[in-house]
Protein backbone atom coordinates (compact mmCIF):
# COMPACT_ATOMS: atom_id res chain seq x y z
CA UNK A 1 0.00 0.00 0.00
CA UNK A 2 1.13 3.65 -0.70
CA UNK A 3 -0.10 6.65 1.28
CA UNK A 4 -1.75 9.62 -0.45
CA UNK A 5 1.68 11.66 0.43
CA UNK A 6 3.56 9.22 -1.19
CA UNK A 7 1.53 9.38 -4.31
CA UNK A 8 1.32 12.65 -4.94
CA UNK A 9 4.64 13.17 -6.87
CA UNK A 10 4.29 9.96 -9.05
CA UNK A 11 0.69 11.02 -9.32
CA UNK A 12 2.08 14.59 -10.48
CA UNK A 13 4.76 12.46 -13.17
CA UNK A 14 1.87 10.75 -14.52
CA UNK A 15 -0.59 13.77 -14.95
CA UNK A 16 2.81 15.46 -16.72
CA UNK A 17 3.12 12.80 -19.17
CA UNK A 18 -0.76 12.09 -19.61
CA UNK A 19 -1.90 16.01 -20.30
CA UNK A 20 1.52 17.57 -22.15
CA UNK A 21 2.22 15.01 -24.56
CA UNK A 22 2.43 16.76 -28.11
CA UNK A 23 0.28 13.72 -29.33
CA UNK A 24 -3.03 14.44 -27.39
CA UNK A 25 -6.08 14.47 -29.99
CA UNK A 26 -9.85 15.91 -29.60
CA UNK A 27 -12.22 15.52 -32.71
CA UNK A 28 -9.04 14.40 -34.57
CA UNK A 29 -7.33 18.06 -34.22
CA UNK A 30 -4.09 18.24 -32.16
CA UNK A 31 -4.37 20.01 -28.83
CA UNK A 32 -2.90 23.05 -28.60
CA UNK A 33 0.47 23.54 -26.48
CA UNK A 34 -0.86 26.29 -24.57
CA UNK A 35 -4.67 23.93 -24.24
CA UNK A 36 -2.10 21.65 -22.76
CA UNK A 37 -0.09 23.37 -20.73
CA UNK A 38 -2.64 25.56 -19.05
CA UNK A 39 -4.40 22.28 -18.10
CA UNK A 40 -1.39 21.33 -16.38
CA UNK A 41 -0.56 24.57 -14.66
CA UNK A 42 -4.44 24.48 -13.57
CA UNK A 43 -4.46 21.52 -11.77
CA UNK A 44 -1.62 21.88 -9.84
CA UNK A 45 -3.11 25.20 -8.61
CA UNK A 46 -6.23 23.19 -7.73
CA UNK A 47 -4.00 20.85 -5.76
CA UNK A 48 -2.51 23.76 -3.40
CA UNK A 49 -5.89 24.93 -3.26
CA UNK A 50 -7.26 21.75 -1.75
CA UNK A 51 -4.70 21.83 0.73
CA UNK A 52 -6.08 25.57 2.23
CA UNK A 53 -9.45 23.92 2.10
CA UNK A 54 -8.68 20.56 4.12
CA UNK A 55 -6.17 22.51 6.99
CA UNK A 56 -9.69 24.58 7.31
CA UNK A 57 -11.93 21.68 7.81
CA UNK A 58 -9.85 18.85 8.78
CA UNK A 59 -9.81 16.60 5.88
CA UNK A 60 -6.36 14.82 4.76
CA UNK A 61 -4.99 17.26 3.50
CA UNK A 62 -2.70 14.45 0.99
CA UNK A 63 -5.85 13.07 -0.16
CA UNK A 64 -7.48 16.20 -1.14
CA UNK A 65 -4.65 17.70 -2.53
CA UNK A 66 -4.09 13.97 -4.94
CA UNK A 67 -7.58 14.29 -5.78
CA UNK A 68 -7.52 18.13 -6.82
CA UNK A 69 -4.13 17.39 -8.90
CA UNK A 70 -5.90 14.28 -10.94
CA UNK A 71 -9.45 15.91 -11.11
CA UNK A 72 -8.29 17.00 -15.02
CA UNK A 73 -6.54 13.88 -15.79
CA UNK A 74 -9.08 13.19 -18.36
CA UNK A 75 -10.01 16.77 -19.87
CA UNK A 76 -9.07 15.10 -23.31
CA UNK A 77 -10.20 11.69 -23.04
CA UNK A 78 -14.25 12.57 -22.82
CA UNK A 79 -16.71 11.95 -26.25
CA UNK A 80 -18.26 15.29 -24.46
CA UNK A 81 -16.81 18.09 -22.37
CA UNK A 82 -19.23 18.01 -19.79
CA UNK A 83 -17.88 14.46 -18.88
CA UNK A 84 -14.09 14.74 -18.86
CA UNK A 85 -14.72 14.42 -14.55
CA UNK A 86 -15.66 10.80 -15.97
CA UNK A 87 -13.16 10.09 -18.14
CA UNK A 88 -10.97 11.38 -15.56
CA UNK A 89 -12.48 9.22 -12.95
CA UNK A 90 -11.67 5.94 -15.00
CA UNK A 91 -7.91 7.13 -15.70
CA UNK A 92 -7.36 7.81 -12.18
CA UNK A 93 -8.69 4.65 -10.57
CA UNK A 94 -6.33 2.77 -12.88
CA UNK A 95 -3.73 4.70 -11.51
CA UNK A 96 -4.28 4.73 -7.98
CA UNK A 97 -5.23 1.12 -8.37
CA UNK A 98 -2.14 0.03 -9.58
CA UNK A 99 -0.03 2.55 -7.27
CA UNK A 100 -1.32 0.62 -4.72
CA UNK A 101 -3.33 3.71 -3.13
CA UNK A 102 -5.89 2.52 0.00
CA UNK A 103 -9.17 1.41 -2.23
CA UNK A 104 -11.14 3.71 0.77
CA UNK A 105 -9.30 6.22 -0.45
CA UNK A 106 -9.18 5.88 -4.12
CA UNK A 107 -12.78 5.48 -4.13
CA UNK A 108 -13.41 8.82 -2.42
CA UNK A 109 -11.54 10.94 -4.89
CA UNK A 110 -12.35 8.79 -7.69
CA UNK A 111 -15.74 9.52 -7.09
CA UNK A 112 -14.88 13.35 -6.35
CA UNK A 113 -12.89 13.54 -9.76
CA UNK A 114 -16.17 12.17 -11.85
CA UNK A 115 -18.56 14.44 -10.23
CA UNK A 116 -16.38 17.69 -10.33
CA UNK A 117 -17.97 19.19 -13.81
CA UNK A 118 -21.55 18.71 -12.78
CA UNK A 119 -22.17 17.63 -9.35
CA UNK A 120 -24.38 14.53 -10.36
CA UNK A 121 -23.03 11.10 -8.67
CA UNK A 122 -23.30 8.68 -11.26
CA UNK A 123 -23.51 9.51 -15.66
CA UNK A 124 -25.87 11.61 -17.21
CA UNK A 125 -29.06 9.99 -18.32
CA UNK A 126 -29.72 13.24 -20.75
CA UNK A 127 -28.71 14.54 -23.79
CA UNK A 128 -25.71 16.30 -22.87
CA UNK A 129 -23.43 13.41 -21.87
CA UNK A 130 -22.79 10.00 -22.67
CA UNK A 131 -21.65 6.76 -20.55
CA UNK A 132 -18.51 6.12 -22.17
CA UNK A 133 -15.18 7.92 -22.87
CA UNK A 134 -13.49 8.45 -26.56
CA UNK A 135 -11.82 4.69 -26.11
CA UNK A 136 -15.59 3.13 -25.61
CA UNK A 137 -15.08 2.64 -21.70
CA UNK A 138 -18.11 3.14 -19.57
CA UNK A 139 -17.91 5.49 -16.60
CA UNK A 140 -18.13 4.28 -13.28
CA UNK A 141 -21.06 4.69 -11.08
CA UNK A 142 -21.25 4.83 -7.41
CA UNK A 143 -23.40 3.63 -4.96
CA UNK A 144 -23.16 5.62 -1.92
CA UNK A 145 -23.31 9.69 -1.33
CA UNK A 146 -19.84 11.58 -1.80
CA UNK A 147 -18.12 12.88 0.92
CA UNK A 148 -17.60 16.12 1.85
CA UNK A 149 -13.89 15.92 1.06
CA UNK A 150 -15.26 14.27 -2.12
CA UNK A 151 -17.16 17.24 -3.09
CA UNK A 152 -14.77 19.64 -1.91
CA UNK A 153 -12.67 18.93 -5.63
CA UNK A 154 -15.40 20.17 -7.52
CA UNK A 155 -15.18 23.40 -5.14
CA UNK A 156 -11.56 23.70 -5.76
CA UNK A 157 -11.44 23.11 -8.99
CA UNK A 158 -14.12 26.36 -9.34
CA UNK A 159 -11.97 28.58 -7.32
CA UNK A 160 -8.87 28.48 -9.28
CA UNK A 161 -11.29 29.45 -12.32
CA UNK A 162 -12.51 32.68 -10.39
CA UNK A 163 -9.30 34.09 -9.92
CA UNK A 164 -6.90 36.38 -11.02
CA UNK A 165 -5.41 34.43 -13.70
CA UNK A 166 -8.67 33.69 -15.28
CA UNK A 167 -9.44 37.28 -15.94
CA UNK A 168 -6.68 37.34 -18.47
CA UNK A 169 -7.56 34.07 -19.72
CA UNK A 170 -11.05 35.32 -19.88
CA UNK A 171 -10.30 38.81 -21.69
CA UNK A 172 -8.48 36.76 -24.32
CA UNK A 173 -10.82 34.34 -24.96
CA UNK A 174 -13.46 36.58 -25.82
CA UNK A 175 -10.68 39.10 -27.68
CA UNK A 176 -12.38 41.43 -25.59
CA UNK A 177 -10.01 44.50 -26.84
CA UNK A 178 -11.26 43.97 -30.50
CA UNK A 179 -14.91 44.19 -29.55
CA UNK A 180 -16.34 47.83 -30.44
CA UNK A 181 -16.99 50.08 -26.86
CA UNK A 182 -20.67 49.44 -26.87
CA UNK A 183 -19.89 45.63 -27.03
CA UNK A 184 -17.40 45.85 -24.56
CA UNK A 185 -19.92 47.95 -22.56
CA UNK A 186 -22.60 45.01 -22.86
CA UNK A 187 -20.39 42.28 -21.77
CA UNK A 188 -19.17 43.72 -19.08
CA UNK A 189 -22.76 44.41 -17.62
CA UNK A 190 -23.68 40.69 -18.27
CA UNK A 191 -21.17 39.60 -17.05
CA UNK A 192 -20.89 41.51 -13.83
CA UNK A 193 -24.46 40.54 -13.35
CA UNK A 194 -22.79 36.75 -13.28
CA UNK A 195 -20.44 37.38 -10.67
CA UNK A 196 -22.83 38.62 -8.59
CA UNK A 197 -25.03 35.17 -8.89
CA UNK A 198 -21.91 33.34 -8.25
CA UNK A 199 -20.50 34.98 -5.40
CA UNK A 200 -23.53 34.09 -3.07
CA UNK A 201 -23.67 30.27 -4.55
CA UNK A 202 -22.17 28.21 -1.15
CA UNK A 203 -19.77 25.45 -1.66
CA UNK A 204 -19.84 22.09 0.21
CA UNK A 205 -17.73 23.60 3.25
CA UNK A 206 -17.01 27.22 4.88
CA UNK A 207 -13.63 27.09 3.81
CA UNK A 208 -14.59 26.26 0.40
CA UNK A 209 -17.00 29.39 0.29
CA UNK A 210 -14.53 32.00 1.88
CA UNK A 211 -11.88 31.05 -0.72
CA UNK A 212 -14.21 30.95 -3.35
CA UNK A 213 -15.98 34.25 -2.68
CA UNK A 214 -12.75 35.83 -2.16
CA UNK A 215 -11.73 34.83 -6.02
CA UNK A 216 -14.64 36.00 -7.32
CA UNK A 217 -14.12 39.49 -5.70
CA UNK A 218 -11.10 39.80 -7.39
CA UNK A 219 -12.52 39.11 -10.74
CA UNK A 220 -15.59 41.64 -9.60
CA UNK A 221 -13.20 44.56 -8.38
CA UNK A 222 -11.94 44.36 -12.05
CA UNK A 223 -14.16 44.39 -14.19
CA UNK A 224 -15.96 47.01 -11.95
CA UNK A 225 -12.92 48.88 -12.52
CA UNK A 226 -12.61 48.24 -16.22
CA UNK A 227 -16.62 49.23 -16.43
CA UNK A 228 -15.98 52.59 -14.85
CA UNK A 229 -12.83 53.45 -17.23
CA UNK A 230 -14.36 52.14 -20.36
CA UNK A 231 -17.33 54.74 -18.92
Amino acid sequence: MISAREAYEPALAFLQQHLLSPDRMVDGEPVRDGARRYRFEHSQRVARIGRLVADGEGFDADLLALGCLLHDVGKFDAERAVDHGRAGALIADKFLTELGLPSAQRLEIVQGIAMHTDDLWNPRTDDEGTSYDVHGNPYLVFDSEPSLLARSIGDCDNIDRFGAYRVADTLKYIRFMELPTAEQRTWLAGYRGKLDWLWNQPCATATATRLWREAVDVQRSFFARLAEEIG
